[in-house]
């Protein structure tokens, strides 16, 4: 019984057992009796659902439709199907509505009546006139408002642009935590099989009297509460693919899920704080619009400027008087008439219009120094979040995963040998597992916290 015990436990713990040279060490042996292999996945990569016992065999979920994509092929999609995306390029569409409406010129007026007709009796002529009159705008009105109304539209460009900076960095940070949502579910299978093989192991044990039966409870009991983890992290798996697709936004991804596909051990890079706030005050669209919305006050300041102008209103009519009688005896005729209206510019009194224009292009210089400022400290901050994340996956992969795998070992070890509890050895596979989990969440954070530097700095070249 021994023999067996030993032969069960040290497959158990070869399982574990990381390959020469692998940085960090991962889990790479092959299972007895027919079982799957139990090393870890490589980082970004889904693997097969183990195996599990009939008395803890989790529910097999419906088949869900998935389309595996790499992140430059999803964020591709993203970029031509996001609506919320493009719900903010028909701000661009509206702003060359404004620009057709800037160049519209008054109409002219057409008059035509009658200008006199005789309901006395007394003879008098009858008048009929007809006359043009035409608006004429001064101070180059015209060309104030399409100035203006270009200004803008510059402006929604940037914007739009700086959304889709905003929506790429949140698209790509779903998908980097679809990517260690499914590597966490991974280690937590894994874990699984193999508290549910220590189970079997016991049961065993038990029959043949070697370990009393709370040994035996102790081990489902923690087989139990992996189960549930696995359990919470399909959940958590579903939930952010189900992300992806809201992302992408086509009538497509409401019946199919991406599944990502990527590795998210990435080299540690080494940027430049000065460098990059040079780029991103060159580059980043946000700061971009706010520069263009200085131009764009300007516009309006003309505007207003040109708006304190007169409007003259020239008319030119024709009339054609009848043949009178009587007392108004004379013969018909036609004669020509034009007129020059001009305003009386009281209202330029009020000088709120241009006053307002004067003020927002004062906000408009002031908000561009915040901008300017607030993108130096996003680079700073990001780019120390970056360091401290790369810093972090550099301690796992220095040998703390390693220090993990051996105490596992050694514990395994120990306990077929009789010189270790089970308690040890749950204790050492649950500080593995959460070694794992631990360093997988590093990695998460090591790849968004580039994204976020780069996003910072008005850059992209990030894959995985």
């Amino acid at each position: 019984m021994r023999r067996l015990l030993g032969t069960l436990l040290f497959v158990s713990g070869s399982a574990w057992a990381a390959p020469p040279g692998a940085s960090p060490p991962m889990p790479t042996a092959a299972l007895a009796e027919g079982h799957e292999a139990v090393g870890a996945p490589t980082v970004g990569s889904p693997t097969p659902t183990p195996s599990t016992s009939t008395s803890t065999a989790t529910p097999t979920p419906t088949p869900t439709p998935t389309v595996s994509l790499s992140m430059a092929d999803y964020l591709g999609r993203v970029a031509r199907a996001n609506l919320e995306l493009a719900a903010q390029r028909v701000n661009v569409e509206i702003a060359d509505a404004q620009i057709a409406i800037a160049r519209v010129f008054p109409d002219p007026l057409v008059t035509a009546g009658l200008a006199a007709i005789d309901v006395s009796n007394h003879g008098s002529p009858t008048t009929t006139t007809v006359g043009v009159s035409q608006a004429i705008e001064l101070g180059g009105k015209r060309g104030a408002r399409v100035r203006a109304a270009e200004t803008a539209r510059t402006v929604a460009q940037a914007d739009v642009e700086d959304f889709f900076r905003i929506l790429r960095a949140n698209a790509a940070g779903a998908f980097i935590d679809a990517i260690a949502a499914r590597l966490e579910l991974d280690q937590k299978r894994r874990s699984l099989v193999s508290l549910e093989r220590l189970v079997t192991v016991n049961e065993q044990r038990v029959r043949a009297g070697d370990i009393g039966d709370i040994a035996l409870v102790k081990t489902r009991v923690e087989a139990q509460r992996f189960k549930s983890d696995v359990l919470q992290a399909q959940g958590d798996l579903e939930a952010a693919e189900l992300a992806l697709a809201q992302h992408i936004g086509a009538p497509e991804a409401a019946r199919m899920i991406p599944e990502p596909h990527g590795d998210l051990k990435i080299p540690s890079r080494d940027f430049s704080a000065e460098r990059l706030i040079a780029l991103a005050r060159e580059r980043r669209p946000d700061l971009l619009s706010r520069r263009l919305a200085v131009g764009a006050a300007g516009a309006r300041l003309d505007l207003a400027h040109a708006n304190r102008w007169i409007d003259l209103d020239v008319a030119v009519g024709w009339q054609h008087s009848g043949p009178g009688t009587g007392e108004f005896a004379q013969p018909a005729f036609d004669a020509l008439g034009g007129t020059l209206t001009v305003p009386l510019p009281f209202s330029r009194v009020y000088r709120g219009e241009l006053r307002a224009a004067l003020a927002g292009q004062g906000q408009a210089t002031l908000i561009v120094s915040s901008a300017d400022l607030r993108v130096q400290i996003e680079v700073r901050q990001a780019l120390a979040r970056y360091r401290a994340a790369a810093e972090r996956v550099r301690l796992f992969s220095g040998g703390t995963v390693s220090d993990a795998e051996h105490v596992f070992e050694a514990s395994l070890y120990n306990y077929q040998r009789g010189g270790a509890s089970l308690l040890e050895v749950l204790d050492a596979q649950r500080i593995l597992n959460d070694v794992y989990l631990s360093y997988f969440d590093a990695l998460r954070a090591h790849a968004r916290a580039l994204v976020e530097v780069e996003t910072a700095a008005g850059l992209w070249d990030v894959d995985l």
